[in-house]
């Protein structure tokens, strides 16, 4: 019995680590884990011309929003969002890293 506890526990944290993560990046929140305000690019798809971006694990194109940021841009390794008064531009990987 205590070993298909070990087994289930297993599995269910297992479901919630992302494969395809760049490595040192954290396991992704889950629907009942504290939302924090820091916005993370996951992920940049360019297809037949259809440019995605997937933030904090909503799958966005640009024009639309996220929160108060409107996604102005999507590059091959960045994307720039727009609000009122601010602009940011996310990366999927982190800066020091790219050279």
């Amino acid at each position: 019995m205590l070993s298909v506890v070990i087994s289930v526990s297993y599995i269910s944290a297992a479901a919630t680590v992302d494969p395809t993560k760049p490595f040192g990046q954290g396991a992704a929140l889950s629907n009942d884990s504290k939302v924090t305000n820091k916005l993370i690019l996951q992920s940049i798809i360019h297809g037949d011309g259809i440019h995605t971006a997937v933030i904090n694990g909503k799958i966005i194109k640009p024009n639309e929003y996220i929160g108060q940021y409107r996604l102005v841009a999507i590059n091959d390794a960045s994307v720039v969002l727009r609000s009122d008064d601010e602009r940011l531009k996310l990366y999927v990987f982190k800066q020091s890293i790219i050279k």
